[in-house]
């Protein structure tokens, strides 16, 4: 089995350590525990790709590329070339602008191709993804994270062709999760964040299952 693993987190200073990233290791390693280890899981940190806005010039719909944008056609081969694919996208304002570049490419593709042709299925067509929000606020702030990122995310994703996989009772769209603690370190700007990975990880499981449950049927 191929996943990819997209980490939506593009902060400078944690780059492949971020929050984001942790999560998509923790993905992989549930993914070749249900799926056996030889599961090919690449991660791809959004921080690392110098996405561009859409400018819905329509040369996508003759290319079934992007024309502009050499870092979205490499993601957007990898996601073509998974079995399933992950989002795990932090609560910026309230989503990142490399999540926005990505699915503002993906929605204008399947747009045009439709109208030219409603039968029209995306490269993505029925392809599983398991969607995942978080932000660095703790557990009240779950319901927020639920209705402001995870449900978007969910009808974005769906509305490229691509079925979005529940993460349990509660959760058809994806999983959330928070912060345990964190603190301002005397002369930085940034907080230092701690979170309960082992809570974290269970509540991938469901998820990382059910994706893995529908790219087998």
């Amino acid at each position: 089995m191929n996943i990819t693993c997209i980490s939506a987190s593009n902060v400078e200073i944690a780059r492949q350590h971020s929050a984001s990233t942790r999560a998509c290791e923790i993905i992989g390693e549930l993914a070749r525990l249900q799926a056996g280890p030889d599961t090919q899981v690449t991660i791809l940190p959004l921080i690392d790709y110098e996405l561009n806005p859409c400018r819905m010039c329509g040369k996508c719909l003759s290319t079934g590329r992007c024309v502009r944008d050499d870092a979205f056609n490499r993601v957007y081969e990898h996601m073509i070339a998974a079995d399933a694919v992950f989002v795990v996208c932090p609560h910026y304002a309230p989503l990142p602008s490399k999540m926005m570049m990505l699915l503002e490419k993906l929605e204008e593709m399947v747009y045009l191709n439709w109208c030219k042709d409603n039968a029209y299925r995306s490269p993505l067509f029925r392809k599983p993804v398991g969607l995942v929000a978080h932000g660095g606020q703790t557990a009240e702030a779950l319901p927020y994270y639920k209705t402001t990122l995870l449900d978007p995310l969910a009808t974005a994703f769906g509305s490229v062709q691509m079925r979005v996989a529940p993460a349990g009772e509660g959760w058809p769209n994806g999983a959330v999760f928070g912060i345990q603690n964190l603190t301002l370190p005397e002369g930085s700007v940034f907080v230092t964040i701690e979170h309960d990975w082992d809570d974290i990880q269970q509540r991938l499981q469901p998820l990382v299952h059910n994706v893995l449950h529908l790219s087998q049927n």
